[in-house]
Order: structure tokens, then C-alpha cells, then sequence
């Protein structure tokens, strides 16, 4: 980390928009342990000492750990959703489809802990405001669907939405298995239940558009 940045997050957040930033700084932390060593491993007060921060300062952005990734999920869906409405302008094709949520892998990884990890949130208010959000982001989707197919209704374009996210949840889990399975499937023996998560969603995502 550069002394910029590190001058940036020792000096304490006042205006909202210096907390802006810091709350940006949190997540871009939280987003790089989270690639390096995956979420199980990934340490709060770890984060807050790398970003030489206090615990209690860390935890006035995000009162726990489930929280600080469903944030960064939020704005992972964000910016996946930037990428498919550039998509609008031209004539969808399955493939780019998949290589575009592909280019997106924060997002896919914490869509298939999200609902047995991350939803373990107590705080029904917050609960409330993440689904609403979640919820606002796939009626934007559904509204690219419409784009792309003139002929569905708002409830068949939501459906697809529905479908496309359970589809990215299933090919990310059976195409990242753990290190031991990996291992295993290197063998010729495997090499049928070697699934490539581009391959597999494009699969799926041929019968979703052709619908």
C-alpha cells in the first residue's frame, strides 16, 4: 500500500465524503483478502491492521463480518449490471453473456455463499434494505431482458433473472470444487466431471435466451 493511500486512512474520516472513501478503502481491502485466501479465512481485525485502523473504527463501517461482504456484494451486482447494460447494443449471445458475468468473479464467488453464509444477519432492518437493493438490481435486469427479448412480460423477464442467478450459483460451485477435489479430478479418470464455469453457464444460458 502506497503512502498516499496510507496517509488517506490514518488521518480519521470526518466528511462524508473522506467516509466515502474510507468505506471504499475497506471494501477494496476486504475484496483483495477475499481473492488471495477465500472468505472463511478472511480476518477482521487482520483487515483493520492492514489498513491501520482500529477494530472499533472498522466496525463503525461494518458491524461484522457478514455485513462487510454483503456491502461488497452490492456493489459487485452494481457493477456487473453496468457491464450487461453495455451489452444492450448489441445482439445477445449466450457465450458473452457467461464471459461477462465471468469477468465478474467476486460477484459469482459471493453469490454461492450468499444465502448460507452471508445472509446470517440478525438485524432485520439491515435484512430488509440488502433484499431491497437485491431486489431494485434484478428489476433493472429484467429490463434488459425486455430489451433483448420484446416479447416477454415483466413476470417472464423476471423469471429469467431468477433463473440467470441460480444458474451462476450452480456452475460456480460445480466448477470450483476444493483444492483436494481439484487434485482428484487432474486424474484421466475425471476427467468427465472436469466443469468449466464459461462452458457450463453458456450451456444453461442458450436455453434461457432461446425461451
Amino acid at each position: 500500500m502506497n503512502t498516499i493511500v496510507n496517509t488517506a486512512i490514518k488521518k480519521r474520516a470526518i466528511s462524508p465524503e473522506q467516509k466515502q472513501l474510507r468505506r471504499q478503502q475497506i471494501l477494496s481491502t476486504a475484496k483483495l483478502a477475499l481473492g488471495e485466501h477465500g472468505y472463511e479465512q478472511v480476518v477482521l481485525s487482520q483487515l483493520a491492521e492492514q489498513l491501520e485502523l482500529s477494530k472499533p473504527a472498522l466496525y463503525r463501517y461494518f458491524a461484522n463480518k457478514e455485513s462487510l461482504f454483503m456491502a461488497l456484494y452490492l456493489e459487485e451486482a452494481k457493477q456487473l449490471l453496468l457491464g450487461l447494460e453495455r451489452l444492450s447494443q448489441q445482439n445477445l449471445k449466450p457465450r458473452v453473456l457467461a464471459e461477462t458475468i465471468a469477468a465478474q468473479p467476486t460477484f459469482c464467488y459471493l453469490s454461492a455463499i450468499l444465502h448460507t453464509v452471508l445472509e446470517k444477519q440478525e438485524n432485520i432492518e439491515q435484512a430488509i434494505s440488502f433484499k431491497r437493493e437485491l431486489k431494485t438490481m434484478a428489476e433493472q435486469l429484467a429490463k434488459l431482458f425486455l430489451h433483448w427479448s420484446p416479447q416477454l412480460s415483466q413476470q417472464q423477464a423476471l423469471t429469467k433473472v431468477m433463473f440467470l442467478y441460480q444458474a451462476v450459483i450452480g456452475c460456480w460451485h460445480t466448477s470450483h470444487p476444493s483444492s483436494t477435489m481439484q487434485q482428484v479430478m487432474q486424474n484421466d479418470e475425471f476427467e468427465i466431471l472436469r466443469l468449466d464455469f464459461v462452458d457450463s453457464l453458456s450451456l444453461l444460458l442458450v436455453k434461457l435466451l432461446a425461451d
